[in-house]
């Protein structure tokens, strides 16, 4: 398996075509085979390089996911440009994964020469901490769907999803998470059984949404670079406002929306996200 180490971190990656590099860096709780339905497309222009992050198959690392934060996680996104010797990259983020793309982007512009980012999960763009009852509050007064939206994922979902994966309940902890962040019961049955299968291989990696969140309405400002943001045409509240304001805090941002879809896009309008993301690549060459 091609793998790179990248400061003790063991990063398995699979690279296909050529051209200008494009970087593919998933979300929670996937791999990088969440970029199926699009490696053949972007491939035919494009070197694609999709990777799986530090604890996410097939990598094999041992620990509580304490140290998988955004932080970290875009450390190893550097290394892996880095080593790879592709810089400056299309970077494409998907959810957690995509505040990883983003905190690149604006740590390190130099890495980058566009940056896509889907339904990206960002929560300190909703509020700064979300742990303040206050902050919250303050949410609800001014923005009460929003709050809502986000209390029910986060009281509804991520709370029960984590509780199920302490009690070793792999699968209802994905089924818990995946129905919560679609915002729709049964989402997770209704995927495709490839998918279904790559998210209980990656269960563990929901025990990343306790890792504390970076602020990054400032550092939006330094991200420098052309930047596509997408959104499910029928995501939660929440992420649609997430997905919002990052377009809002990042200079040069646009927006798109991939119809019949919510928060994976990538996976269920293979067809339209691709053809979205190909356009806006091929503008900015």
């Amino acid at each position: 398996m091609p793998t790179l180490e990248v400061e003790g971190v063991s990063l398995y990656y699979e690279r296909a075509g050529s051209g200008d590099p494009v970087v593919l860096s998933h979300g929670v709780p996937m791999d990088h085979r969440a970029w199926s339905a699009q490696v053949e497309a972007f491939s035919k222009a494009y070197s694609t390089i999709t990777y799986s992050r530090r604890y996410a198959y097939p990598n094999r690392r041992a620990g509580d996911l304490a140290d998988s934060t955004v932080e970290a996680n875009a450390a190893d996104l550097r290394g892996l440009i880095e080593k790879l010797g592709v810089a400056p990259v299309h970077l494409v983020g998907h959810s957690y994964g995509g505040f990883v793309a983003a905190h690149l982007a604006a740590e390190r512009p130099d890495l980058v020469r566009t940056l896509v980012l889907v339904e990206p999960a960002i929560p300190t763009l909703l509020v700064e901490d979300p742990d303040s009852t206050g902050q919250m509050f303050s949410l609800l007064l001014g923005h009460p769907g929003i709050a809502l939206s986000a209390r029910r994922f986060q009281a509804g979902s991520l709370g029960p999803s984590l509780a199920a994966l302490d009690r070793g309940q792999a699968k209802k902890a994905v089924q818990l998470f995946v129905d919560g962040i679609q915002n729709r019961v049964g989402a997770f049955a209704e995927l495709p059984a490839p998918t279904q299968q790559v998210m209980l291989d990656n269960a563990m990696t929901i025990a990343e949404l306790r890792t504390r969140m970076p602020q990054f309405k400032e550092a939006a400002a330094r991200v420098g670079r052309r930047t596509l943001v997408i959104n499910g045409a029928n995501t939660a509240v929440w992420l649609l406002r997430v997905g919002e304001l990052a377009m809002k805090a990042i200079p040069e941002a646009d927006a798109a929306s991939i119809g019949r879809s919510r928060h994976f896009p990538q996976v269920e309008n293979p067809q339209e996200f691709n053809s979205t993301v190909i356009g806006f690549l091929a503008k900015r060459r």
